[in-house]
């Protein structure tokens, strides 16, 4: 069995589609636990922080209905940013920009936050990770769009959907 997906002609907009779908997933997924199970996510991040040495993180993140909808709602964001591009690449190429700008701002505090507290690593850890999506933000997009801009939709798997 040959799944049309696998052989198409740009192995960059199969790897894009690849990436962007686990980003879809690594954000919508998380981004709900934020607003209805805050002691999940607030959970894992004391327990990473604990394995890189930190000392004990005992702010009541999980008590804060403010600070948690945003973030849910910022999260839900970025997944549907990926989404959007994971759709059609060519049409939504310009949220980009903003989605980069969004999860970059987003690294930017966590690292000023572990200048302000170095004895919470995972707040670096963060950063740091948060940096690195931001590059495969731009990597695997632009990679992929320049390979498929002057493509015909027809020769794409999955195809631009909304197309007229």
């Amino acid at each position: 069995m040959s799944w049309p997906f696998f052989q198409q002609p740009s192995k960059s907009y199969r790897n894009f589609q690849f990436v962007y779908i686990f980003f879809v997933l690594n954000f919508v997924i998380p981004a709900i636990s934020y607003a209805v199970a805050p002691e999940v996510a607030i959970g894992q991040f004391r327990r990473t922080n604990t394995m890189l040495g930190g000392a004990d993180y005992t702010f009541p993140e999980e008590q804060s209905r403010v600070w948690r909808y945003l973030g849910a709602a910022n999260v839900m964001t970025l997944g549907l940013l990926c989404a959007l591009l994971t759709w059609d690449l060519k049409r939504y190429r310009p949220v980009l920009g903003p989605l980069i700008f969004l999860k970059g701002y987003n690294a930017s505090l966590f690292l000023f936050g572990w200048f302000a507290a170095r004895q919470y690593p995972v707040l670096l850890a963060v950063a740091l990770y948060d940096y690195l999506t931001c590059v495969g933000f731009w990597y695997f997009a632009t990679r992929a769009y320049e390979d498929v801009k002057d493509r015909p939709d027809s020769e794409l798997v999955p195809p631009p959907r909304w197309r007229s």
